[in-house]
């Protein structure tokens, strides 16, 4: 996937378009991260929008969970997950 940075307001939110380069007709998708204090933790919002089908939300509605899993072990131990956490499960 390709995209280009549409807004970064640094550290609080960005917002990409998300496309496939195999696919130039396809219509960009956009993924906004958002950074906001949670009850004196951190929250990650992600929302990805202008899936082109029900399949590609079927898609990214379980590859958000494991990338951010991944990501989340990353952080907190400094290793990432010793399977990939999209492969988890099949």
């Amino acid at each position: 996937m390709v995209g280009t940075v549409v807004e970064a307001s640094a550290p609080r939110r960005l917002v990409t378009t998300w496309a496939d380069p195999a696919r130039p007709e396809a219509v960009s998708e956009q993924v906004t991260f958002e950074i906001e204090p949670f009850h004196g933790i951190v929250r990650l919002t992600v929302t990805h929008e202008n899936l082109a089908s029900e399949q590609a939300h079927s898609d990214v509605a379980s590859g958000w969970p494991a990338v951010l899993s991944n990501l989340k072990t990353l952080l907190e131990t400094g290793q990432v997950l010793s399977q990939a956490p999209w492969t988890m499960g099949r």
